[in-house]
């Protein structure tokens, strides 16, 4: 075979091989116009059910906007396949609220159980009214011996007999990110998201609202090692543990998160730690979370366990009754007015914004823009001095936030945004680091016209700025 033959044998392996590995897109329309539908753009299937049966790995299923119930439309199962099952924009709120799979109590939303990994992804749906009629877990998704992708979900209105009215983990490293959780319901464990044997993932998620009959309105960790980053833990009720439950050998990681006004009729209105729970808090908010017994923001029994550094704990350090649980009460703990931008415990949870206060800076999520406030809170800049800050917009301390919003673009801002040096005034420090980047391209703090380049526009800011001192 000559060198000519072996260049187009081998170009020929690799064509076999790209195509053999291509995405195919099979489209659902509940207002297609034919029954079942062929899965083609003009001719989708009525029902998502036709389409994960053919899809394979790699595979796309796009549902378009409309209302997903009745046979085939739900207990929805991917068989293990590694496909995508996601809306028509999956990053666009009104298409994801409007995008919805109702089982209308008949059964769950999804059941993977067949060590589904992090390809299977299910992404931008709405799935409500769901029940966990078989084994009793998991009402919008039951995640057993499988970990499949959770993103951009709003999972409102489930109930389970038994754990996980939104979601269940059993025996399951499922990441959940970006997902609202609200309204649910189990029975004993888990209102929001019951783990039992897990090591799930749970990042920027709000999840608000959910009630357990026994342990963790909004969150259950049982036997699991869970790791809760920038959430938004709100609301939530339980006779135990009302914003999150840590029961037996297990360690849930909770790192810069809110828990605010969660409520445990026994002990534990935001964290419950117990029989060799054990949490590690920091970078969080713990406040107006309340008991009718003990611990309102974190309380620890049988030989429950916790270690909290940099929060903001209302009431400040704890008192642990039980003999047996240890507290590590560590560095940076402050016990002071988060002054969130609204927060009524009493009123309506749909009108908080739990964004902080800040005189320099922060997040309207009604304007879709940056107001300024009278104050700032002293929650700014006052994390863990050792996290990363960077994912924080200029001006800041260098130092990242308490709270969900902390090391997000969507954290409160502190100070000048000429003041390179952080020493809160203008002046030739700054002005030589400036120009020490003269004419510099990248992504700089001193880019303060935000051009991708250190020129005469960032001067010219840079020289309104001039002497700026914090007052």
């Amino acid at each position: 075979m000559n060198k000519t033959r072996i260049l187009l044998t081998i170009s020929l392996v690799f064509f076999l091989v790209s195509a053999s590995n291509a995405t195919n897109i099979f489209y659902v329309d509940v207002n297609g116009p034919n029954d079942p539908g062929s899965g083609t753009f003009e001719e989708p299937f009525l029902r998502i059910k036709d389409a994960i049966d053919i899809a394979q790995d790699s595979d796309v299923i796009e549902i378009r906007p409309g209302i997903y119930t009745g046979e085939g439309n739900y207990n929805l199962d991917p068989h293990g396949k590694s496909i995508t099952i996601r809306s028509t924009d999956p990053d666009d709120a009104g298409i994801i609220a409007n995008t919805i799979i109702d089982p209308n109590h008949n059964g769950r939303g999804f059941y993977l159980h067949s060590n589904e990994n992090a390809d299977c992804i299910i992404s931008g749906l709405t799935i409500r009214n769901s029940d966990s009629i078989i084994s009793s877990n998991g009402a919008g998704i039951y995640c057993y011996s499988s970990s499949p992708t959770i993103r951009n979900c709003i999972i409102q209105n489930g109930h389970a007999n038994d754990s996980g009215g939104g979601i269940a983990c059993h025996y399951s490293n499922a990441i959940i990110i970006n997902c609202k959780i609200t309204g649910n319901v189990s029975d004993y464990y888990g209102g929001g998201i019951g783990c039992s044997f897990s090591t799930p993932l749970i990042t920027g998620c709000i999840i608000s609202g959910n009630t357990a009959g026994f342990e963790g309105g909004g969150i259950d960790n049982g036997l699991s090692d869970s790791n809760i980053i920038n959430c938004l833990i709100i609301d939530n009720n339980a006779p135990l543990g009302g914003g999150i439950n840590c029961y037996s050998p297990g360690l849930s990681s909770v790192v810069n998160c809110t828990l605010v006004a969660n409520s445990a009729g026994y002990a534990g209105g935001g964290v419950y730690c117990w029989s060799q729970g054990s949490a590690v808090i920091e970078n969080s908010i713990l406040w107006a979370n309340t008991t009718d017994y003990g611990g309102p923001q974190l309380a620890l029994l049988e030989d429950g366990n916790a270690l909290v550094s940099y929060c903001n704990v209302q009431g400040g350090k704890i008192d642990v009754n039980d003999p047996c649980g240890q507290l590590v009460w560590g560095s940076g703990n402050i016990n002071t007015d988060p002054c969130f931008a609204a927060l009524d415990p009493n009123g309506d949870p749909n009108l908080w914004d739990l964004h902080l206060q800040s005189e320099y800076g922060r997040w309207d999520p009604n304007s879709q823009g940056w107001v300024t406030d009278s104050n700032t809170s002293l929650c700014i800049d006052a994390g863990d001095p050792n996290s990363d800050w960077s994912g924080e917009l200029w001006p800041n301390g260098k130092r990242i936030n308490m709270g969900a919003y902390g090391g997000t673009d969507k954290a409160s801002k502190n100070g000048n945004p000429a003041d390179f040096d952080i020493n809160w005034t203008v002046n030739f420090k700054d002005f030589a680091l400036l120009a020490d980047k003269w004419m510099v391209e990248g992504n700089y703090i001193e880019d303060l016209s935000s051009n991708g380049i250190i020129d005469s526009a960032d001067l010219h800011l840079f020289t309104d700025n001039w002497l700026w001192q914090k007052e």
